[in-house]
């Protein structure tokens, strides 16, 4: 499951954190890039070398308790995170994120936007799947949550600089397509509880994703 969230984080909250982001340090993308991902890396990064800075804190705390965001990525652990910045004709080929990151598998992958739409060109997130190639330009704000299994890239900036903060996530729920049919439930669940209560088909949705939880979760 492919998933975009608009407004993932409240617009006046990610503006100050973003701000505060923009004062850390930043450095060579390729630094912390594998043997083949550095022949097509071309980005700059926040330094994350001990301590995380408190605004990435904040900005991660804030997402994850968007609904939406838990409903999808049944967190077990974040695995790695990380702000990225591209500037013009920066960009980042043709890639798959790593299956494990400090021993952590990755499940999940998502970007989080953080530059206004309308002061960047290009830039588009990139997903290949069984279909073909699918692309997405994420403002401020828009939350991008994908399969790690992907291969996908980020197209070169050609103008303004476009700034987003990406993730990996080791989720309870290890198989795709158990992920999906338990959102599904989930916000059926949602959808009849806020239109007419605890009903017995709330009971009955319930009582179905809960015992599937049960069964897939690890």
């Amino acid at each position: 499951m492919i998933l975009q969230i608009q407004n993932a984080v409240e617009p006046a909250t990610l503006a100050a954190i973003t701000e505060a982001l923009l004062q850390e340090p930043f450095t060579d993308g390729r630094d912390t890039a594998g043997r083949a991902a550095k022949q097509v890396k071309n980005n700059r990064q926040l330094r994350l070398r001990g301590e995380k800075p408190a605004a990435l804190f904040m900005l991660l705390n804030h997402l994850k308790k968007n609904r939406l965001f838990q409903s999808a990525t049944f967190v077990k652990q974040f695995t790695n995170v990380m702000v990225n910045q591209y500037q013009a004709q920066q960009e980042y080929g043709l890639h798959v994120d790593d299956a494990l990151m400090g021993q952590v598998r990755t499940d999940i992958s998502f970007t989080l936007g953080l530059s206004d739409i309308n002061t960047f060109e290009g830039g588009e997130l990139v997903i290949e799947d069984m279909t073909g190639e699918r692309s997405w330009k994420l403002g401020s704000g828009d939350l991008l949550l994908y399969p790690s299994h992907y291969l996908h890239r980020v197209n070169p900036v050609r103008k303004g600089q476009r700034l987003a903060m990406v993730g990996w996530i080791q989720s309870h729920i290890r198989h795709p397509h158990q992920r999906e049919l338990l959102f599904d439930l989930k916000c059926s669940m949602q959808e009849e509880f806020d239109q007419r209560g605890k009903t017995p088909q709330y009971d009955r949705l319930s009582k179905s994703y809960n015992n599937l939880l049960r069964e897939w979760a690890d």
